[in-house]
This record gives C-alpha cells, structure tokens and sequence, in this order.
C-alpha cells in the first residue's frame, strides 16, 4: 500500500519530471542542429574570404601585368634615339653612329635593337655611358660591347678622342 500512495502522491512530480526531461532532449536536438548550422556557415564563410584573398591577389597581379605592360610599350625609333642621345651627352661621350637592326620576334616579346658607336677620351666616360643605359627607367638591355682605338676616320682632328665603344642596345615589348 506503501507503493501505492506513494506514487500516487508524486504522480504530478513523475510527470513533470517526465515532461522536463523530453523538453530537454528536444531542445538538446535543436541545438545540435542549430551548432552543425551555425559550423557550415563559418566553413562557408572561411572558404569566401579566402577566395576573397586570391581574388584580392589576381587583382593585385592584375594591376602589376599592366604596369609592366606600360613599361615594355613598344617606343618610337626617334623616342630610344633621343633617349640614348641624352644619356650620352650626360656621360661625356660622342655619338659617331648608330644603326637600327631588324627586329627579333618571339610569340611574348618583341626586341628592337641598335648598333651604337661612340667616342671617349677615357674608360671612365665609357663606363658611364654604359651604366646610365641600364640604369634608365625605360629598360635597356647592353650586349656585344666592344671598345677600341679611334682611327682616322672616326676621330675629329684636336677632339683628343681615342677610345670607340661598339654596342648593341635593345628594348623589349609586348
């Protein structure tokens, strides 16, 4: 008889008890599925941004591409003779010639070249005309560089010239 008022008495509290205890189960459910939710998202979320960085770096690259493009424009005959004149007045040599060569053409790159002679009474003026060509910030690129005694028919008489240099000078493009 015990048992039997006992449970009785405590029907209410079994039930509640029981109640409490599928409301928490229920709510656990929920939470797992709104925690697997709330993960996907962040992976989602994690997979934009880092699609965002390498588009942040193509478009980085992008820009890169065509400043280099600005820089390998293919340049007027006249602009590169201009150019070179100048740096040689500047580095105290004299222009005896200079001849264009026909242009080398790749599937990237075209060259343009220049035979180039000049005068010098030192190495030193030389050496500086040759290292303020590459030092330009348009690119030129020295090959074939050859450096010997002026005979008669370069050298102007009382200029006290006695040194040629012979080079090539080439440009790229794109």
């Amino acid at each position: 008889m015990d048992r039997i008022e006992l449970s009785e008495k405590n029907k209410n509290k079994i039930l509640n008890f029981g109640i409490i205890f599928v409301a928490l189960f229920i709510a656990f459910q929920f939470y797992k599925g709104a925690n697997e939710q709330v993960e996907a998202l962040n992976n989602a979320k994690n997979n934009e941004l880092k699609k965002n960085e390498a588009t942040d770096e193509i478009a980085a690259l992008e820009v890169k591409i065509q400043r280099y493009k600005e820089v390998f424009t293919k340049k007027d005959i006249s602009y590169v003779l201009d150019a070179i004149s100048k740096i040689a007045k500047t580095s105290g040599v004299k222009f005896i010639s200079i001849k264009p060569i026909d242009e080398e053409t790749s599937s990237d790159y075209v060259r343009s070249s220049f035979l180039i002679t000049v005068s010098s009474p030192t190495y030193h003026y030389l050496g500086d005309f040759i290292s303020q060509i590459e030092a330009s910030t348009d690119i030129y690129l020295v090959g074939e560089v050859s450096i010997t005694s002026s005979d008669s028919s370069y050298a102007m008489e009382g200029d006290g010239s006695d040194l040629l240099l012979n080079l090539r000078v080439s440009t790229i493009s794109y």
